[in-house]
């Protein structure tokens, strides 16, 4: 699930903030400090998914999750409507689980 270039970013960040220049270290090293990059986000992305009991009910938005029999997998981009208490593009959905929006890409 994660690709070579987010481990690559996410070891220089990791290093960086530990002080030092990620292309002065020795590539051993390097190879280290990968691994641990890769098993953290690993870990991070199998757990995205929450209960829907923990889902904001503050109109801010969240990708919704919902199986269907039949039908299969349904993610989706919704709100909480707090004054109609529903979701707002799906309001009859029963989504089972949520996720927080990641943050958007950094502007040129």
């Amino acid at each position: 699930m994660i690709d070579r270039e987010q481990l690559e970013a996410a070891s220089d960040a990791y290093y960086a903030y530990c002080g030092a220049a990620w292309n002065d270290l020795d590539p051993k090293a390097q190879t280290h400090y990968r691994t641990r990059m890769q098993l953290g986000l690993e870990a991070f992305v199998a757990n995205i998914w929450r209960p829907i009991s923990s889902v904001p009910r503050d109109g801010s938005a969240v990708l919704l999750f919902l199986y269907m029999e039949g039908r299969g997998d349904y993610v989706w981009l919704d709100r909480w409507d707090v004054q109609d208490r529903r979701w707002r593009l799906a309001p009859h959905a029963r989504p089972t689980h949520w996720a927080p929006l990641p943050p958007p890409p950094p502007h040129p």
